[in-house]
């Protein structure tokens, strides 16, 4: 008969439509248990799948980014002279005179640059 009169104390509602509250565990998990709140459906196998997918993808474009970046090279830098034919002896009037070449070398024109 304890059971009875304890499920129906359980049961009895408030005013407002809730449970009246309480500090025994056993209920407190059984309403836990039954909220539809904190019980949410498993997301679907594909899901699931889709989202490992999704991560190992994103790991191998952040390692193989992170090659490239690490493979990146220096151009290739051609060295022009910086006189002409044409005023042998006179030097241009800038002392250095770069410039990138359309398959991605540097053109370096006049005095040497330094080196740091």
């Amino acid at each position: 008969m304890t059971s009875s009169v304890k499920s129906e104390k359980a049961e009895r509602r408030s005013a407002q439509g809730r449970l009246e509250p309480t500090s025994d565990v056993a209920e407190l998990h059984r309403r836990l248990g039954e909220d539809p709140r904190f019980n949410p459906p498993t997301p679907s196998v594909w899901k699931r799948v889709a989202l490992v997918v999704l991560v190992l993808g994103l790991f191998w474009v952040g390692i193989s980014m992170r090659k490239q970046m690490s493979q990146a090279k220096n151009p290739d830098v051609v060295y022009a002279s910086r006189y002409s034919k044409e005023h042998k002896f006179r030097p241009a009037a800038s002392p250095i005179i770069t410039e990138r070449m359309a398959d991605g070398r540097l053109k370096v024109r006049g005095a040497q640059p330094t080196v740091r």
